[in-house]
């Protein structure tokens, strides 16, 4: 049974990470895909921690230790007043050095996996049923310059992100953003995020928003709230 009908939504917007693209989810874990030795919780790295006279564990991890100040550092870059060599070197420092900028940046750089099956095809799907497509992430520079090479990335109409408009969600000034910049009317917008904050931000936007489960493939969730919504049977 759908709720609404094909014409009610015409703008399918996404986030990116954790629903158009693969992302490790925690420090720890993009450490291991980059090979930065020391800084992931696999059973040799975590060993080393506990040797005679080694560099305790979570030195190598800031969102440990110094969780707040890594929060802090990562909103200036998601909203572009903070460069990535500042960010690196940002997170260095709150490892003590014990990570040197290079380290962060190939961590950094492991973050993002790649498009989940199918997204691409779902995109290009949309496009030709004369919806908009557009994604609205909080991301950065670096990140946003890496997904260029991606075809499901490039599938999207309409491009908008945390860094360009300065503003990150939840905060309601970035859905106001993204409505100036494509004239998208909240009611015209069926929106995917896969974290609960954003997802109450855009309804109380006005938006109809469904929350994505990232550990699982998220184009057979994103298929049946179209199918509930009436954009794709």
């Amino acid at each position: 049974m759908t709720t609404q009908s094909a014409r009610d939504i015409s703008w399918v917007v996404f986030d990116l990470g954790g629903v158009i693209v693969r992302i490790h989810h925690s420090w720890q874990h993009a450490a291991a895909a980059a090979g930065v030795r020391g800084a992931s919780n696999s059973a040799p790295d975590l060993a080393r921690s506990h040797a005679p006279n080694s560099t305790p564990y979570s030195m190598f991890d800031p969102t440990l230790h110094r969780a707040d100040d890594f929060r802090t550092l990562v909103s200036e870059q998601q909203r572009g007043i903070l460069s990535h060599d500042d960010f690196c070197n940002g997170v260095s420092q709150l490892t003590s050095g014990v990570l040197s900028a290079q380290d962060v940046a190939r961590i950094h750089t492991a973050v993002i996996v790649g498009a989940y099956d199918g997204v691409e095809q779902l995109v290009l799907q949309l496009n030709k049923r004369g919806l908009s497509t557009a994604c609205l992430s909080n991301t950065n520079h670096q990140h946003w310059q890496f997904m260029h090479s991606m075809a499901a990335f490039n599938a999207i109409q309409h491009r908008h992100a945390s860094h360009i408009f300065q503003l990150e969600k939840p905060h309601q000034a970035i859905f106001r953003a993204f409505e100036s910049a494509t004239q998208a009317r909240p009611v015209d917008i069926l929106y995917f995020d896969d974290l609960a904050d954003n997802i109450a931000a855009a309804m109380q936007a006005g938006w109809r928003a469904i929350l994505i489960d990232p550990h699982s493939e998220t184009v057979p969730q994103i298929r049946r709230a179209l199918a509930t919504h009436g954009v794709l049977l």
